[in-house]
């Protein structure tokens, strides 16, 4: 995995299929004005970071505080 953003500096895209505890996901990486930014197809949910491997980081510890809510049933804390 190399940060690179294309040769005209547009988007690029990346497909990585992810093995979760419990599926498998697929996450897209776009660059966009030379921000990185992960997105799970499943949650919708996405991230960014300065390089492709914060952008992941940081959509991995979101992922991680959603499911922790979500086992919190008797909170309201979203």
């Amino acid at each position: 995995m190399s940060d690179d953003t294309t040769a005209d500096g547009g988007q690029q895209t990346e497909e990585e299929p992810t093995n979760g505890s419990e599926a498998v996901t697929t996450v897209r990486i776009t660059v966009e004005d030379g921000l990185w930014i992960a997105a799970d197809d499943e949650t919708g949910i996405s991230s960014q970071g300065p390089t492709k491997f914060d952008a992941l980081r940081n959509l991995a510890a979101t992922l991680e505080t959603v499911e922790e809510g979500d086992e919190a049933d008797d909170e309201d804390w979203l």
